[in-house]
């Protein structure tokens, strides 16, 4: 099963100590390379220590690849607007870009991703990526229910990660 990640599920699960479950759950996991940078570059100039986890894990069984394909194109081939991909593609990211362009390339069976925007892009391109979209969330779900993690590591991830969102807000 191929999977492509968006950089925010990679640093979720190394902040908490949970990132070995997408291997346990995919056995490789590809990237972009923008979603490298941003995850650990970026995390690493920081110094992050999720940062120096997710680089670990890359080249063991997380994959960093260039994308061979235009997403601009393959759209454009699908959808009729110019103005409407545009529009589309307004308020997403590069690496987002480049992730839902990788899932294309490798016709990806999932990409792991949490940003709304990028969902919302993903799910109204269903003709171009044909794979399924799921969270965090998701894959922690799954993983519990498949007995890769306790009931007790699920309900901390869940209690940290809504304790962080609350500060930011």
């Amino acid at each position: 099963m191929k999977a492509v990640s968006n950089t925010t599920p990679l640093i979720y699960l190394a902040k908490g100590n949970l990132l070995y479950v997408l291997k346990e759950l995919f056995e490789q996991v590809y990237i972009p390379q923008e979603v490298y940078k941003e995850a650990v570059e970026a995390g690493l100039a920081k110094g992050y220590s999720d940062a120096q986890e997710i680089e670990n894990a890359c080249g063991a069984w997380i994959v960093a690849r260039t994308i061979n394909i235009d997403l601009g194109v393959i759209m454009t081939q699908t959808l009729e607007e110019r103005l409407e991909i545009d529009r589309m593609l307004r308020g997403i990211h590069d690496w987002e870009i480049e992730v839902l362009s990788l899932a294309i390339e490798l016709d990806a069976d999932k990409i792991i991703a949490d940003d709304r925007a990028f969902i919302k892009v993903v799910n109204s391109l269903s003709e171009v990526f044909k794979g399924e979209l799921i969270g965090t969330g998701d894959v922690l779900d799954i993983a519990l229910m498949k007995g890769l993690i306790t009931q007790d590591e699920y309900t901390i991830f869940f209690d940290c990660l809504r304790s962080a969102i609350e500060w930011f807000e």
